[in-house]
């Protein structure tokens, strides 16, 4: 079991799941459902190539049938992805070229299918690798390597023409998939087609070895396809990754405030607390959770504002250090009203960035 083989096979797997839990978010979205389909009968078609692997615990009888499977599985796959593209870039013609995509699939796979039920089996592997001289193995390679040309190249033009339909995220995330689609038919399926037809025609190998060193340049190919297709979804994560580690430590340094006052407060929580060793662990809604805090922080300052020294602010409003938070709420304890309601650590600016860092230097000053 080769190593690009299983590269190809993780590349194709984590898409396929990757769509998948985005198909059950949005299942009304029909693009997605197409993409869907497509990410999973590459996943398929490269599940079966592992399957007849020499090196699998298969039987050899066993190992031959998942070789017609993956070629058929992935020749409709790029005849969907063909169909999708064309959609896209003109979507008055997509249904008659989808027909004829569709058409050209079938007539491979007929192809396909006759040459490996024709092919003699008794060598016991039915690879490319082991193609040799046989002559109805190696029609069923060049069958299978002259579609999959066709399609990689049809393919990248369309995610090309594509692009310069979309906004520049889409655009480069359809370029990077357009770039797999070459090099696995500059890289893998034209040397392949040379291979076969030299073999059958020629009975020489014109272009030798390219059962060794066109399987990295599919691995690579479909990785980088995997990782276009993927790329927007992979960018938004890094972000929300981002975001959630900041909420995560904002929450925990506002704790000390928090607790300051819904200890003299217990009403200001709107939801029941957790103990801080539980909130360690805590992975799930940190946003929710942050915001949460904020919103009580904020009430329990204005439950805490009657018990503060006036600083005769001419907005009415009173500055507070983290000294002064602390006699206020020594006088909340035994209940010594200094003055009426009022706001309590006005930010500088509007929005929640101002409130927060005001909020944040109160609970810093706290802790020290």
């Amino acid at each position: 079991m080769s190593l690009p083989n299983l590269a190809m096979w993780g590349a194709a797997a984590g898409a396929s799941g990757w769509k998948i839990s985005q198909l059950i978010r949005v299942p009304v979205d029909r693009g997605l459902r197409v993409i869907t389909a497509c990410t999973f009968l590459v996943f398929l078609a490269l599940t079966a190539q592992l399957a007849a692997d020499p090196s699998s615990a298969l039987s050899a009888a066993s190992r031959q049938l998942p070789k017609l499977f993956q070629n058929v599985v992935l020749t409709f796959f790029f005849a969907l992805l063909i169909v999708l593209l064309e959609s896209i870039v003109d979507s008055r013609g997509g249904a008659s070229q989808g027909t004829i995509e569709i058409a050209i699939a079938l007539v491979a796979s007929c192809g396909l299918a006759a040459t490996f039920f024709l092919a003699d089996k008794s060598s016991g592997s039915f690879s490319y690798e082991a193609a040799g001289s046989t002559t109805m193995q190696l029609l069923f390679y060049l069958i299978g390597n002259a579609y999959m040309a066709y399609a990689t190249a049809r393919g990248a033009a369309l995610t090309w023409r594509a692009g310069d339909q979309g906004q520049s995220r889409v655009r480069l995330s359809l370029r990077v998939a357009g770039a797999g689609l070459v090099i696995c038919c500059l890289g893998t399926h034209l040397p392949r087609i040379a291979s076969t037809t030299g073999r059958l025609v020629f009975r020489r190998d014109i272009v030798p070895g390219t059962g060794f060193w066109t399987t990295p340049f599919l691995a690579l190919g479909i990785s980088i396809f995997f990782f276009g297709v993927a790329y927007p979804g992979v960018r938004a994560g890094i972000v929300k990754l981002r975001l959630w580690f900041l909420d995560r430590k904002h929450y925990r340094q506002l704790r000390p405030l928090w607790a300051a006052l819904r200890e003299a407060f217990p009403d200001i929580t709107l939801l029941p607390t957790t103990s801080q060793a539980r909130e360690a662990f805590r992975v799930r809604h940190m946003r929710l959770h942050f915001y949460r805090r904020a919103i009580e922080c904020r009430d329990g300052l204005v439950c805490l504002s009657p018990y503060l020294e006036p600083d005769g602010a001419a907005n009415g409003a009173s500055t507070l250090s983290a000294e002064r938070l602390r006699e206020g709420l020594l006088r909340s304890t035994d209940g010594e009203l200094r003055a009426g309601v009022h706001v309590v650590a006005l930010p500088a600016d509007p929005g929640m960035d101002a409130d927060l860092k005001e909020l944040l230097a109160l609970s810093q000053g706290l802790r020290e």
